[in-house]
């Protein structure tokens, strides 16, 4: 599924295919900047963010799922706000955040999950839509804080710091990914049932000639045996997902018996410390293959951008 570029909210960047070798992973860049311009970038860049967890391409720009991802988790928005990245003039800000009492600024998630930036001698805090709606809603800052949007020059700045990219990997390379505190939005099994959209996945080099003899009982006094290979016990556990949906089980329990090798789709969007940090442990010759290269692609993507 691709996402169609306009002149506001998300803009596909440039794209690294092949990252495991296997014709499927890939990382994708995004860029974001204008996702706070005005209200309509905002939507779209929200529904653009979920419309790949729920795979669901008429998504984008609907109001109706915007509205409703606005009080998706206990009354407060989904983690797609977080892909609206929100920039202020620290000075300006400031008057938000005078203390009104012990703790008060402590509390904020809008100073919690920005970053501070100096651009041409100016102070400014990098922080996301939702971290605003989440301190409104909890700790009384000022609602007209939510009516600010940047201006093209500021978009300009948050081009510059706030990155964004789309992964195609595989279960074991996420977990590793998610350990990291950005935000993260990824496709939905839950939701999104392998006959809509058909399992992949990734067997690495290692593991594609491992072969292993089961014996399969016939009856109480006889057994065969087969010799199955890791593509075999894949299909095995496909057929029984399939199966399991065919007698009415849900999605979100079927998807229990897929093999963690199944590929899935994952938005990370970071801010510059994060990026560096992903980067100062992932391109690290320790950390795993699978995961290199996606920090890998990532610095190739960013490089080209720069040139």
């Amino acid at each position: 599924m691709e996402i169609q570029g306009l002149d506001f909210g998300v803009n596909p960047k440039g794209k690294i295919d092949n990252i495991f070798n296997d014709g499927i992973g890939f990382v994708e860049e995004y860029d974001f900047s204008t996702a706070n311009l005005n209200e309509k970038s905002r939507i779209h860049a929200i529904s653009a963010v979920a419309s790949i967890c729920y795979q669901n391409p008429k998504a984008i720009n609907s109001e109706s799922l915007y509205n409703r991802l606005l009080a998706e988790s206990k009354g407060l928005p989904s983690s797609s706000f977080e892909f609206v990245p929100v920039l202020f003039k620290y000075q300006w800000i400031s008057v938000y955040f005078r203390k009104k009492s012990d703790g008060w600024i402590e509390e904020s998630n809008t100073l919690k999950y920005g970053e501070v930036l100096w651009v041409d001698n100016v102070k400014y805090l990098l922080t996301n839509y939702r971290a605003l709606i989440y301190d409104v809603e909890n700790i009384g800052l000022n609602s007209n804080i939510l009516k600010h949007f940047n201006t093209k020059e500021e978009c300009e700045i948050i081009k510059q710091h706030f990155k964004v990219f789309l992964f195609k990997v595989d279960l074991p390379t996420r977990s590793q990914m998610v350990r990291h505190r950005i935000s993260w939005q990824e496709l939905s099994r839950r939701y999104v049932s392998g006959s809509r959209v058909p399992f992949e996945f990734y067997v690495s080099e290692k593991m594609k000639d491992v072969k292993q003899t089961l014996w399969i009982p016939i009856d109480n006094n006889t057994e065969t045996s087969q010799e199955v290979s890791t593509d075999d016990l894949i299909n095995v556990c496909i057929k029984h997902y399939e199966q399991a949906l065919k007698q009415g089980v849900k999605p979100q329990d079927a998807r229990r018996i897929i093999p963690q090798a199944a590929y899935t789709q994952i938005w990370g969007a970071f801010q510059p410390k994060q990026l560096d940090n992903y980067f100062k442990l992932r391109l690290d010759e320790s950390s795993q293959w699978e995961i290199r290269q996606t920090a890998i692609a990532m610095q190739e993507l960013i490089n080209k951008e720069e040139e």
